[in-house]
């Protein structure tokens, strides 16, 4: 069994569900960072200096909220999560994130059909007590198939491009026209289970197993 909950500095809902779905007790705190200021890193350093950004923006709210009010069990970690799709050609990194409307939306989908695309996952465990964060990296192959113009707009139909890096969301309709994956399927829906246990052990929340 676990212990204390740990705070979840993430709005995404796949997050809060792979969670619940390990029986990990967590509590939301909603981080907004200006992500553009880590463009410049690599695919693997930005994933994880966001990462790293969310949880420590998500530990200030915290504390905010609970000051003058603390409760008796203060959670200690804090997880924060980013995940960013890349295609990698001789010209180094191509990144997209999450389209900001549907038309955006439409040119990823377009992008990606018939490639192979890579996730990459950054996760950061912090330690609020000792501030210290604990760090993993999920990178996966996506092989897409052949997408028409008519495929796409039937997918955007179902609004699963809301909030998704690359417009698709791997556990939903978009399993459609995902021919291969190698690599962590948790990790391409944005957060690696095999990672993140790695990092649970790591900082002493799971000392106990």
């Amino acid at each position: 069994m676990y212990g204390e909950p740990i705070i979840l500095a993430s709005e995404s809902l796949r997050r809060s569900a792979i969670l619940e779905s390990l029986h990990i007790p967590f509590q939301k705190m909603v981080p907004s960072i200006d992500e553009s200021v880590f463009d410049h890193l690599e695919p693997g350093e930005r994933v994880r200096a966001l990462a790293t950004a969310k949880a420590r923006r998500g530990a200030a709210l915290w504390l905010e909220k609970q000051a003058g009010a603390r409760p008796a069990a203060d959670p200690r970690f804090v997880l924060g999560a980013d995940t960013l799709v890349a295609f990698h050609d001789e010209g180094g990194w191509l990144t997209i994130g999450k389209p900001a409307d549907e038309r955006e939306a439409f040119d990823m989908l377009s992008m990606e059909a018939g490639k192979r695309q890579y996730v990459f996952s950054g996760l950061c465990l912090l330690d609020m007590e000792r501030d210290l964060p604990h760090l993993a990296l999920s990178v996966s192959e996506v092989q897409f198939s052949p997408m028409t113009s008519e495929d796409i707009e039937w997918y955007l139909g179902f609004g699963e491009w809301r909030g998704a890096a690359g417009a698709y969301r791997i556990q939903g309709v978009g399993s459609y026209f995902i021919e291969e994956i190698k690599g962590s399927f948790s990790g391409v829906m944005g957060l690696p289970i095999r990672e993140l246990y790695g990092i649970l052990r790591e900082s002493g929340y799971l000392a106990s197993l």
